[in-house]
């Protein structure tokens, strides 16, 4: 698809974007994976902001919604799932185990959970769709190798669709998803999302320039290899600013999702979704999705 499936809007569009970026609002940050080196690849320059081809157009079928809808849906973040949880004290905190992350999967299927999409959200709030029972959202962040080894598989398993927040320049590096494996993830019905360029804290740019380039040439690079929309974007360590969400909703994307603040979501926070960190232990799994 490309830039072939972006629309773009007018010059006014993107002097007001410029307005916004200046006016850097509140930083919302908390701790993600760690970057790596990025590797250099060609910027497409900030000209024209695209629009979100996917936004319900106002229409005589359209229903009346409320001003601001509201809901509770857990959005699970995981970074490494491996065989064992060793390493770094950092390395820990991130890692879920495969024989966790399998029982974790098995309680959401015996509890009767139902495990949902941005897509579905999303509808929630622009469209009134309702929402299943117990829902809950698996999403991935960086686009570590360990993920597409060990989580996968178990994923299939309970037909459990997630969503992959990949950081393209990583991708083809030691340690990361391959080109090849992100097209396999896609053919067994799993989301790809952007996680930037090059992971850097989005609330710590200034220049409007770069900002566009980690947000929108992240979702072009995304698309024109993949060949599929790619609407979704978590902002890295969770950091965000006025600026950044602004960006995420001019570059197209449906839902922007931070972490790690909680479960409860609103209409006006579609941009900024709260999620909550998987841990390592099936009791404490457990307790934060019943307290929710």
């Amino acid at each position: 698809m490309g830039g072939d499936s972006i629309l773009t809007i007018g010059r006014l569009c993107v002097a007001s974007l410029l307005v916004m970026v200046v006016a850097v609002g509140g930083v919302h940050s908390s701790s993600a994976g760690q970057p790596v080196a990025a590797v250099a690849v060609e910027a497409e320059p900030f000209t024209t902001p695209a629009i979100d081809a996917h936004q319900p157009s106002a229409s005589a079928e359209t229903p009346t919604l409320p001003e601001k809808r509201k809901t509770k849906v857990p959005i699970l973040v995981y970074h490494h799932i491996r065989l064992t949880a060793d390493g770094s004290r950092g390395l820990r905190r991130m890692t879920v185990t495969a024989e966790v992350f399998d029982q974790q999967m098995k309680f959401l299927q015996d509890s009767g959970y139902h495990v949902i999409t941005f897509s579905d959200l999303a509808d929630y709030f622009e469209q009134g769709r309702e929402l299943p029972t117990l829902p809950v959202i698996l999403t991935f962040d960086d686009g570590w190798v360990t993920q597409y080894e060990n989580a996968l598989p178990f994923l299939s398993k309970y037909h459990f669709p997630a969503t992959f927040f990949v950081v393209t320049d990583y991708i083809g590096h030691r340690g990361f998803f391959s080109w090849p494996q992100l097209q396999t993830l896609i053919t067994d019905g799993m989301k790809i999302g952007s996680h930037s360029r090059s992971h850097p804290r989005l609330a710590k740019i200034a220049d409007p320039a770069q900002l566009w380039d980690q947000i929108y040439n992240s979702k072009v690079t995304l698309e024109s290899q993949l060949e599929v929309p790619v609407a979704e974007f978590a902002y890295p360590y969770g950091s965000y600013n006025t600026a950044a969400v602004e960006m995420v909703k001019a570059a197209g994307y449906r839902v922007g999702r931070g972490c790690c603040t909680g479960v409860a979501h609103t209409s006006t926070d579609v941009l900024a979704l709260r999620a909550i960190m998987a841990p390592n232990d099936l009791t404490k799994f457990q307790k934060y999705l019943e307290a929710h």
